[in-house]
């Protein structure tokens, strides 16, 4: 019998282990006592072709693979075909399944964005272009048409596929024959090794280093793609990340690094980087360059609900005196919402936003009011509240039941929680919770007050509970720790307030609503001590705003 290991058979698959493991626990896939063979596999994909009998959702995860093997076989052949680049390009991204795409973070960038975020490029004679993550080669192909000369457009890639496709596109473009389109991990190349991929004409000396360094680089990163522990705290370390160590993250600061004096990076990214705490450090980072575009492009990757957005900004010169970089702080930054509308905003209008927020949609006068918001006396909820997660059951079809048993309690989920009252029971559980996956304390849900929120919304939609009410994950709560200076009912008028929420949406413009947003949301305590019953004009009148918000 030949073993072969969970990963060997997630590989052949193209689906992640959890999938193995989750089809060898349902029974789909199985195994001879208790291991996997290659026999196993066959038989798992003979079934699966020939009779069907695989659960809708493993049936739609086997659907989404493809042979990668096959596929770079093909691709070989297909290069020395009559096949034009493009032509070669569009057939190799059509070919990859959204499993392979959303493992390795691949989106790749259409023509229209790669033209927007690079449309303002034409100082070209003599500089240098590199994209570190350079796919089929849109940006790279952008930038020879734009007329820097090919001899000085770098691009890296882990795939070999796309390696080939971009030095044909190339070749078909202008004849150029590219050895400086490389294939290997730009995460992994420290900046000597880096400057050992090309020519000592390329390349100048820094810091100790010989280093090759760029006038522009624009690219697509890799979106959130795995990487073990070790791997990531390496590259944190080496670039310098701190706590932003997505895989975005990382290809931003290692670029950063190979950019020079002057010149000018662009990054295509998921909106969770201007806005979640994960990606604070990276944002701080940006804010010390000079900004010259925020744009937000929607969603434009199909089956994927991620927003794509994008900076364009320029290093500034260093001080040689002081080590440190002399940033415009009267910098202002073109915010667009393509295609839709654009305003101008100071870049120092980003310093006072909580977590270094890239909140661009907001125009500058809407972040004024945010700025003087925040500097009246308020406390907030950080380390002055206990939160728990709603109920999660692994299946709520199996776990909940739509009548009321003996043995069960009612259990509510999100859209049952309005601002005024929770909505009548529709959904029951057993009361000892039974088979559930994860509960938080039962003393949370049984608490004399508390306050439940909607988890999923653009919107803070909050309830105080008094009824001990148990909720589902879609919903999640919170409780004020003794001696916090307003009752819950009072903090619930104030989060579901229409200024709350205006507050809300400018800052983190999001569909979740985190612990992590609810903790920097000012509480203006001293509000209540004035006006004991809350009120939507009384609270404009406190906090000095004159404007319609």
């Amino acid at each position: 019998m030949n073993k072969i290991s969970i990963k060997y058979a997630a590989e052949q698959l193209n689906v992640s282990v959890v999938s193995i493991h989750n089809w060898i626990k349902e029974g789909i896939l199985k195994t001879v006592n208790n291991s996997l063979t290659q026999e196993c596999i066959d038989d798992f994909k003979r079934d699966y072709l020939n009779k069907n009998k695989l659960s809708s959702r493993a049936n739609k995860q086997y659907k989404d693979i493809h042979n990668h093997n096959q596929l770079t076989e093909d691709i070989c052949l297909k290069v020395n075909s009559e096949l034009s680049g493009e032509e070669l390009s569009d057939c190799y991204e059509s070919s990859l399944s959204e499993s392979y795409k959303n493992k390795e973070g691949i989106y790749y960038t259409p023509q229209y964005i790669v033209e927007d975020m690079m449309r303002d490029i034409v100082d070209v004679e003599n500089k240098t272009f590199l994209d570190p993550c350079c796919g089929s080669g849109n940006f790279i192909i952008e930038a020879i048409k734009k007329g820097f000369s090919p001899e000085n457009v770098f691009g890296f890639d882990i795939d070999e596929n796309a390696v080939l496709i971009t030095k044909k596109r190339i070749k078909d473009l202008c004849g150029y024959e590219s050895e400086n389109i490389v294939c290997t991990d730009f995460l992994s190349c420290q900046p000597s090794a880096i400057s050992r991929q090309f020519s000592d004409s390329q390349i100048f000396r820094f810091s100790g280093f010989q280093i090759l360094r760029f006038d522009y680089i624009f690219t697509n990163p890799p979106w959130g793609k795995k990487l073990n522990k070790k791997d990531r705290n390496n590259y944190s370390e080496l670039y310098n990340s701190g706590n932003s160590s997505d895989t975005s993250s990382l290809f931003y600061f290692a670029s950063l690094q190979m950019l020079k004096e002057n010149g000018k990076i662009g990054f295509l990214l998921p909106d969770s980087f201007f806005n979640i705490t994960t990606f604070e450090d990276a944002r701080k980072s940006l804010l010390s360059l000079n900004i010259e575009r925020l744009i937000d492009y929607g969603k434009p990757f199909k089956g994927l609900m991620t927003k794509a957005m994008a900076f364009v900004a320029r290093q500034q010169t260093t001080d040689n005196r002081q080590q440190t970089l002399s940033i415009d702080k009267d910098n202002f930054v073109y915010c667009e919402i393509y295609n839709v509308k654009k305003h101008l905003r100071s870049q120092r209008s980003f310093f006072d936003i909580p977590k270094h927020i890239l909140n661009f949609h907001i125009e500058e006068k809407e972040s004024e009011i945010i700025r003087h918001v925040f500097s009246l006396p308020h406390i907030t909820l950080k380390n002055n509240a206990d939160w728990a997660l709603g109920i999660i059951t692994g299946n709520n079809n199996k776990i909940c039941r739509k009548e009321n048993r003996e043995g069960s309690v009612p259990i509510f989920r999100g859209k049952d929680i309005f601002k005024d009252k929770i909505a009548e029971p529709s959904l029951f559980i057993d009361k000892n919770l039974e088979g559930c996956r994860q509960v938080a304390d039962i003393s949370c849900y049984k608490a004399e007050e508390k306050i439940v929120y909607r988890f999923i919304s653009n919107n803070i939609i909050c309830h105080c509970d008094t009824e001990q009410r148990y909720i589902l994950n879609s919903a999640n709560l919170f409780i004020l720790k003794e001696g916090f200076p307003l009752s819950h009912k009072q903090v619930a008028d104030l989060l579901n307030s229409g200024f709350m929420n205006w507050l809300f949406r400018s800052i983190f413009n999001t569909h979740k609503v985190l612990r992590s947003d609810l903790e920097l949301l000012p509480i203006w305590y001293e509000y209540f001590q004035k006006y004991p019953k809350f009120s939507e004009e009384n609270l404009k009148e406190y906090l000095q705003l004159t404007t319609g918000n």
